[in-house]
């Protein structure tokens, strides 16, 4: 834009004070103006956890403007800001959304909302900041006066994130002074409460009624800059949905993910971000004043729930305490140990029920000096598998040595004090809170741990990405699947993206070893041991893919912010994209997926290194096809196996699978079920779902 008439009027006309329009002046929105009152209801939404949606919440304020418009005979943008805040909070305490205590609470964070909406689509107009500074720079005084809903403290914050609140003599708006621009009311009330002469004054704006033309009715000079441009962008940005954006920034970050030059499946950060998200908006809406995230996993979790609640929260006061809790199934095992006598080894005889000697032990971090006496006083073979141990003579006989009794004894309670220890470090109210635990999933072997640690007392409460089996549920301890869940049931998306879940762990391992257990005398009170195989991975590889992950979360929490999607939006794009995940890999993502295998280690019983997988049982081949074919989710999990299972034996096989005809089936069944035969059948209450 060519300024050059506008810096010639100022120094011909001797202009001293100069009056400026902000919204298309000095910047401009990358959406309709009245979308940012939907960002808005969506940041109220999340930060108050308001059982509300974001539509509903829009329409009330946009009836709270029109009833208002009426009552005071005044236009919207003369309505003082508390008069509407006042309006919309007896709306929302009619529906029963807020209630007399946290109408304060949405007071407090109205103003902070409408800025962090407000800010998150504008864009500063450069041309004019300049020619603003050159003048202010030559001894001239600059006003904001903008026809604006909000205060003036709203706009001083929004100068401030724009870095050029110093550039303003006076900030003055159609809703604080209760006269308008559109009228031509406010432009006396500040020349009269400036004492400035109006020959020396000029008005810029965009508008040409209230900036131009009645600027000069009153005694200004004024200066009309271009508004088609932005009148026609303000029509086009009536186009379009939320779904149709959200759309585009998925595809858009699976294409950056895709380019050879980046490390295979960062696309992965996607479901990491919305779990992140899901668990904020969680915390809000529980009050939730403390997390713990559970090691390893946790770590990497934790420092995105960090940075998604800095770039989000807008205001400190709300800010949720995070910590990082050194543990694993191992290590729960030791501190949540009862008396032998009473203990039944819970975790153990469900997933390890055919165990030796030896692994039992060592799952209890038995020194071998220890073991060799056991051993050797039972007058067993220590490495023969036991089937059904947890049932057998030889588990009776063990319980009855003298040996392991003491070592046993000694051990848990060692472990306990060590752990109680620990726990008080954090410095938080366990008691009376209870502990809100975030893992990456896939059960709740380390809260059932931590819930018989506190002797069945108080609320232990899981929030994992993935929720994939069910343990005995208590009132105290619930637990909840973000992103996916077997709770209270699955449904398609479900199934879609429980498929991989291995890779959700190693994808967010942590850079230090797993926890054998607690000890007053150890570093941190924790004992841990690093195993080679996971150091190298995560040191060569996971690192790595962690940082550029990292970056490409960074990018999303600008690209989503000012776009209103629902869960049941999102559930179905990352439900997408996990479809595409899983069937469309290339030789570098199968190359890295038997990287990732030498590294992954389950740190009890066997000790197992590698990535394993349960191979489908097929006992009527034809009755499987139709029922694929009828429910193709159902045998997702097997699908996302079959490429890197065909590599391993030959890569022609590998480029030979169908996996564009599979991905276009599915596109083509979930079609045909949710939005053909779903509005004529009954099929959804014993097929679909």
């Amino acid at each position: 834009m060519s300024l050059n008439q506008l810096h010639k009027a100022l120094e011909e006309k001797n202009i001293k004070f100069l009056f400026t329009d902000y919204y298309d002046t000095i910047v401009h929105r990358s959406v309709h103006p009245n979308y940012t009152l939907k960002i808005w209801a969506k940041i109220i939404i999340r930060e108050l956890g308001l059982s509300i949606t974001i539509e509903e919440l829009y329409f009330i304020r946009q009836e709270s403007v029109r009833y208002l418009i009426k009552k005071l005979e005044k236009a919207d943008v003369e309505i003082p800001y508390n008069d509407l805040k006042e309006e919309i909070c007896k709306r929302l305490i009619n529906a029963n959304v807020i209630n007399g205590k946290s109408k304060n609470k949405f007071i407090e964070l109205f103003e902070d909302a409408d800025v962090k909406s407000e800010s998150s689509v504008q864009y500063i107009n450069q041309d004019i900041l300049d020619t603003l500074k050159y003048f202010k720079s030559n001894g001239g005084k600059v006003y904001l006066v903008s026809d604006f809903y909000g205060s003036k403290s709203l706009f001083e914050k929004l100068l401030k994130h724009h870095r050029i609140l110093d550039l303003f003599d006076g900030i003055y708006s159609s809703a604080a002074l209760g006269k308008s621009k559109h009228n031509g009311e406010i432009y006396n009330q500040l020349v009269t409460d400036l004492s400035i002469d109006t020959s020396q004054t000029m008005m810029i704006g965009d508008n040409l009624r209230s900036d131009y033309t009645n600027a000069i009715k009153n005694g200004l000079n004024a200066y009309h800059l271009p508004h088609e441009k932005y009148l026609k962008k303000n029509k086009r940005n009536n186009f379009g949905n939320d779904k149709t954006k959200l759309t585009r920034v998925i595809k858009n970050l699976y294409k950056q993910t895709s380019k050879p030059s980046a490390i295979p499946y960062t696309e992965y950060i996607v479901f990491y971000h919305i779990f992140v998200e899901r668990m904020y908006e969680t915390c809000k809406k529980s009050g939730i004043k403390n997390l713990y995230f559970l090691s390893r996993e946790g770590q990497y979790l934790k420092k995105l729930f960090d940075s998604y609640q800095e770039f989000t929260l807008i205001n400190e006061g709300q800010k949720i305490s995070t910590h990082y809790l050194k543990i694993s199934r191992q290590a729960s095992l030791q501190f949540s140990l009862q008396d032998l006598e009473v203990e039944e080894f819970g975790y153990l005889s469900k997933k390890h029920s055919n165990i030796s000697i030896n692994d039992f032990l060592v799952t209890f971090n038995c020194p071998e000096s220890i073991k060799a006496v056991i051993i050797n006083d039972l007058n067993i073979d220590s490495k023969t598998i036991i089937k059904d141990f947890f049932n057998s003579a030889a588990l009776k006989q063990l319980k009855k040595n003298n040996t392991f009794k003491t070592y046993y004894e000694s051990h848990r309670l060692a472990n306990h004090n060590a752990f109680q220890t620990y726990l008080k470090s954090f410095n938080t109210a366990i008691e009376t809170e209870g502990m809100a635990l975030v893992d990456i999933g896939w059960g709740g072997t380390m809260q059932e741990s931590l819930y018989k640690f506190f002797e069945q007392k108080i609320p232990i409460t899981g929030y994992y990405l993935g929720l994939g089996e069910i343990y005995n549920i208590e009132p105290k301890t619930k637990r909840y699947g973000l992103n996916f869940s077997v709770m209270p049931y699955t449904n398609y998306n479900d199934k879609i993206l429980m498929a991989n879940m291995q890779l959700y762990e190693q994808f967010s391992a942590a850079d230090h070893g797993s926890v054998l257990g607690y000890s007053l005398d150890a570093e941190g009170f924790t004992l841990e041991y690093h195993k080679p195989e996971e150091k190298w991975l995560y040191d060569n590889h996971i690192k790595n893919h962690q940082e550029e992950m990292f970056n490409l979360h960074k990018s999303l929490l600008v690209d989503l912010e000012p776009i209103c999607y629902d869960t049941e939006l999102m559930q179905a794009a990352i439900s997408k994209l996990a479809l595409r995940v899983g069937l469309f890999q290339n030789n570098r993502k199968l190359k890295f997926l038997e990287t990732l295998s030498k590294g992954f280690y389950q740190n009890v019983a066997d000790n197992q290194v590698g990535i394993s997988y349960d191979r489908p049982k097929i006992k009527h081949p034809i009755k499987s096809i139709v029922h694929f074919l009828i429910t193709p989710e159902k045998y997702f999990r097997y699908l996302v196996k079959l490429k890197p299972m065909l590599h391993k034996r030959s890569k022609i096989l590998a480029f030979l699978a169908p996996m564009y005809l599979i991905y276009l089936y599915f596109g083509f069944n979930k079609y045909m079920r949710f939005k053909v035969l779903n509005h004529f059948f009954l099929l959804k209450y014993n097929t679909f779902k």
